[in-house]
């Protein structure tokens, strides 16, 4: 796995994480996730799913009042299973309230909402910071065809914009690659790629049945890792 330049991966930490999904807007239209409606297979939202916002108030309310987030100093993860982080108006006073309450925060997005520079602008807000504010950016290619067939909806060249201004401006956190069996031959382009934006790159296989890899092409997605010493993360 490719850690960046002077920097230490987290991804092996163990601590207790928060979760706290606080959307279920999303610009993206991934066939295998909860919120999309399996029975059309049209990239439409499931009728079970109710838009909204999580109200910062609330949140603010929890997480000033939990004793049980303070004791154990945990992180605030904003991830959810239902939509991205970055989808929500106020997600830089959600960090900012996590930041203040938690023993750190860590973003889990897509990478392709938000202008560049609002990620090095965050990045320097929090560089001299005792915590650390992380984003986990889930792109699964290293051009915008590969990157569509699962994350469609996701515009590649704005995430990766995004990604480079935030491991520019050194930001921490790192890359997640999903190993589809139409991705695994980018593997070495993906360490390529991730050594030149400083990021730190951790992959894994898609479990789910959309895009489920070949036996035959795990195989020699686990040679390429291997070679290339890639590694698989959680």
């Amino acid at each position: 796995m490719y850690e960046g330049k002077n920097k230490k991966s987290k991804m092996t930490l163990q601590r207790y994480n928060f979760d706290f999904a606080i959307t279920s807007y999303c610009q993206a239209r991934c066939r295998s996730c909860a919120r999309m409606d399996h029975d059309k297979n049209d990239g439409s939202v499931s009728p079970y799913i109710t838009l909204e916002h999580f109200d910062i108030e609330v949140f603010k309310k929890i997480i000033s009042t939990s004793d049980y987030i303070k004791e154990r100093n945990g992180y605030i993860l904003f991830c959810g299973e239902l939509g991205d982080p970055m989808m929500h108006p106020d997600i830089e006073e959600f960090i900012d309230v996590g930041m203040y309450y938690g023993g750190g925060v860590q973003v889990n997005t897509n990478g392709g909402l938000r202008q560049p520079k609002w990620y090095s602008y965050m990045a320097n807000k929090y560089k001299n910071n005792e915590k650390d504010l992380e984003f986990t950016f889930g792109v699964d290619g290293t051009d915008h065809d590969t990157n569509w067939k699962y994350r469609e909806g996701v515009i590649f060249e704005r995430a990766l914009a995004n990604m480079r201004e935030w491991f520019g401006a050194d930001g921490d956190g790192h890359w997640h690659y999903l190993i589809f069996d139409w991705n695994y031959h980018q593997i070495p382009d993906a360490l390529t790629l991730a050594y030149q934006l400083n990021a730190p790159i951790g992959f894994k296989f898609n479990n789910r049945e959309h895009g489920l890899i070949t036996d035959e092409h795990k195989k020699i997605a686990l040679e390429m890792l291997k070679i290339c010493d890639g590694r698989i993360v959680p």
